[in-house]
């Protein structure tokens, strides 16, 4: 009796733990799993190593065909490209040029201004230049006609802000025109600055724009540091 009692216990004892050869299964398991982690980040890793070596062949291949095109395909090459990114002409303008400044501006022109549309401004901050040649000035491209000075252009921008800020129309034509195009302007070259912040503008932009919309007296407010709207 107590022999089956023994037995019978020890079978209770074995019924009660793991199972033989459970622990093994689940130790493996843990390994798998361990393993698919890290091969996962392998995985993981091997795809940004592909990203940046195509991204290193595609350079590549572009700087290998630019260098293999003659001129003639370069320049309609360059005319495609600004035809689609026209933002991309500014950075054209910024490269240096051997070219002649037109004599007629440059005599009238302050010592401040390099492309010799500029005049002397009310103020010391508002004597500002756009900085290029006077071929490349940022108020004689076509650009900024049609950015800047177009009528159909700033009155959709006019009604734009006035439907997004439920501001009043402004009755002066000229005047909400003037505005209009100094921000265009600004977005244009800088993009947009967010609440309170302001650009100065060039001279030689702000009087073209102020001879395209005028205010009849000539009062016109000028830069005003940190204000909201113009």
């Amino acid at each position: 009796m107590l022999q089956m009692e023994s037995q019978t216990h020890g079978s209770k004892g074995k019924g009660g733990g793991r199972p033989r050869g459970q622990g093994r299964r689940a130790a493996a398991r843990g390994r798998g799993r361990g393993q698919g982690g890290r091969g996962r980040a392998a995985a993981g890793q091997n795809r940004i190593e592909l990203a940046m070596h195509a991204r290193q062949n595609r350079q590549t291949q572009i700087e290998e065909r630019i260098s293999s095109m003659d001129v003639e395909s370069l320049r309609k090459t360059l005319a495609l490209v600004c035809k689609r990114e026209p933002s991309l002409l500014l950075d054209i303008l910024d490269s240096p040029q051997d070219t002649n400044p037109a004599q007629e501006h440059m005599t009238t022109a302050p010592s401040w201004c390099t492309c010799s549309f500029c005049r002397e401004m009310p103020t010391m901050q508002e004597n500002v230049c756009c900085g290029k040649t006077p071929q490349n000035c940022h108020s004689q491209l076509a650009d900024f006609y049609t950015i800047v000075l177009d009528e159909l252009v700033l009155e959709v921008a006019i009604r734009s802000r006035n439907d997004a800020l439920a501001e009043p129309r402004d009755i002066d034509y000229n005047k909400a025109h003037r505005h209009a195009a100094y921000r265009q302007y600004v977005m244009w070259i800088h993009g947009h600055l967010g609440a309170g912040n302001r650009k100065v503008i060039p001279s030689c932009c702000v009087l073209r724009i102020r001879d395209r919309y005028p205010d009849p007296s000539g009062h016109y407010i000028g830069y005003i540091e940190g204000v909201l709207g113009f």
